[in-house]
C-alpha cells in the first residue's frame, strides 16, 4: 500500500543572505552604541575625578595655608626680648628671588611667573605644638619655641620647610603660588590701602595676605587642548604649552586678616 504524505508537517525553512546581512549590521550599530557609552562613561568618570583631585587640593592648600597665616606673628609675652627673631615681625622677609629648600628660608617674590615664597613665624605654648610637618620646633637661647614654615612650590607640590628641617610635599597639583602683602600706610588700622611684593617699606605695617594660586588636574582630561591665558596677582600671564596641554586648571585668589600684627 502507498504511503501519502503528512499534509500537517511544517515545511523547514532557514535564514535568506540578506536577513543574515541585516541582523549582522543591527548587531554592529548595537554593539558600537554600547562601546560609545561605555568610553564616554569611562572619559566622564575620568573627569569627575580629576575635578575631585583639583577641589581637595584646593580645599587642602587653602586650609594650611590660611591657617598658618592667621598665625603669623603671635607672641605670647608680646616682649620683644624674648622673641629669637630679629627683627620682630610676622613673616622673615628677603630681597625677591630667594632659595628655596635650605636651612634659611625666606619671604620673597619670584618675579614675573615664578613662584613666590612665604615664610611664617609665631611663638607655641608647649611640647605639643608642632610645625608644618608635626614636629616640636626646638627651644630657642630665651627658652621660648618658634615655629618657623617655610612654603613654596617645587614640582607642582607645595612644599613646606619646618624650622630649618627638610622640605616636604604637602598639596600635589600647585602649578602657581603668587602673594601680596595687604599694607596699611594711611593709618586705618582695620584694612590695607595697598597690596605690594615683599619688598614693602615696613613688614610690620601689613595686615593681611593675599593669596592666588592656581591648581592643575593629574590627568590630561580636556576634550581639546587648554587655549586660555591665565594670570595671578602680579605675576606675568602664563599660556599653556600650544596644542598638547589638556590639564583642567582651576584658580583661587583669597584675602587672608592677620590676627597678630605687630
Amino acid at each position: 500500500m502507498k504511503k501519502t504524505a503528512n499534509k500537517t508537517q511544517p515545511r523547514q525553512t532557514g535564514f535568506t543572505l540578506v536577513e543574515i546581512m541585516v541582523a549582522i549590521t543591527i548587531g554592529l550599530i548595537m554593539t558600537a552604541g554600547i562601546l560609545q557609552i561605555s568610553a564616554a562613561n569611562k572619559e566622564s568618570n575620568r573627569l569627575q575625578r580629576n575635578m575631585g583631585f583639583v577641589q581637595e587640593n584646593i580645599r587642602s592648600a587653602m586650609e594650611i595655608l590660611g591657617r598658618d597665616i592667621r598665625m603669623a606673628g603671635h607672641y605670647i609675652d608680646n616682649n620683644p626680648a624674648a622673641r629669637i627673631l630679629t627683627p620682630p615681625m610676622p613673616f622673615i622677609n628677603s630681597s625677591p628671588n630667594g632659595t628655596t629648600d635650605t636651612t634659611n628660608p625666606v619671604t620673597a617674590d619670584g618675579g614675573g611667573a615664578v613662584n613666590d615664597q612665604i615664610t611664617i613665624n609665631y611663638q607655641v605654648t608647649n611640647a605639643n605644638s608642632t610645625n608644618c610637618l608635626g614636629q616640636v620646633p626646638p627651644v630657642g637661647a630665651t627658652g621660648n619655641r618658634f615655629v618657623e614654615n617655610h612654603y613654596f612650590i617645587k614640582s607642582k607640590r607645595l612644599m613646606c620647610q619646618g624650622n630649618g628641617g627638610i622640605a616636604q610635599p604637602l598639596v600635589e597639583g600647585v602649578e602657581s603660588l603668587q602673594i601680596l602683602y595687604g599694607e596699611n600706610t594711611d593709618g586705618n588700622p582695620l584694612s590695607a590701602n595697598r597690596y605690594v611684593e615683599p619688598a614693602v617699606v615696613n613688614m610690620n605695617n601689613v595686615v593681611s595676605v593675599r593669596i592666588g594660586m592656581r591648581f592643575i588636574s593629574r590627568e590630561q582630561v580636556r576634550p581639546t587642548a587648554d587655549t586660555n591665558s591665565y594670570a595671578l596677582l602680579d605675576a606675568d600671564a602664563f599660556d599653556p604649552p600650544a596644542n598638547s596641554d589638556r590639564l583642567l586648571r582651576r584658580e583661587i585668589t583669597t584675602t587672608i586678616f592677620l590676627r597678630n600684627e605687630n
